[in-house]
């Protein structure tokens, strides 16, 4: 009787050397075609940092700022009393306008703007925020919200008085104007206030 012999097959090995440079054309092919989400933060420029010799705080007037608080349980208060975001958007535009000169709000001074012409301005308000570090994002971003959108409210109104248009379409010397007329003086941290306490 004849053996058989059983026959293996064998079966050839993979050719893997091209794996290496396959792999990294699809991670590159990915990387360029991918599009990233990026979130909405809030758009502010930090201020530079102090020389060493200008470190000391310099004094504000009371009347020319306004104190925005954020406590833990997310409710807002300005100058100590509790407002909607809505309400302190109200609150910022009737400080930063200040168009009846009341002695409770900024001081006004008169500026010679490109444009616009002579014009009283409260220059030398401070908007000052201080967030309990309990708050929440959500909450901190409306507080900001709020504030931009009182900013954004009378520039808009001011741009259509006097150029017929809203800030938005205005031109870049035309919005460099308006900025100046209403600049956006907002800040965090400590200050010391004329006349005593924090």
């Amino acid at each position: 009787m004849l053996r058989e012999r059983k026959k293996t097959h064998r079966v050839p090995e993979l050719n893997t050397t091209s794996t290496a440079d396959i792999s990294f054309m699809l991670l590159t092919f990915f990387l360029v075609t991918t599009s990233m989400e990026t979130d909405r933060g809030i758009t502010q420029q930090l201020p530079p940092m102090p020389q060493e010799k200008e470190q000391a705080v310099a004094e504000v007037k009371r009347r020319n700022v306004l104190l925005v608080a954020l406590d833990g349980a997310d409710r807002i208060t300005c100058n100590g009393k509790e407002v909607s975001a809505d309400g302190l958007k109200a609150k910022v535009m009737e400080f930063v306008d200040n168009e009846s000169d009341s002695k409770d709000l900024p001081e006004k001074v008169w500026r010679d703007i490109p444009l616009l012409g002579r014009c009283a301005v409260t220059a030398n308000h401070q908007i000052f925020i201080k967030a309990d570090r309990a708050s929440t994002y959500n909450a901190y971003f409306a507080v900001q919200q709020a504030v931009m959108a009182a900013y954004n409210a009378l520039r808009d109104r001011l741009a259509t008085r006097r150029f017929g248009h809203p800030y938005a379409e205005c031109d870049d010397e035309e919005q460099q104007a308006v900025c100046e007329c209403y600049p956006l003086r907002l800040s965090e941290g400590d200050l010391e206030v004329e006349g005593g306490g924090k």
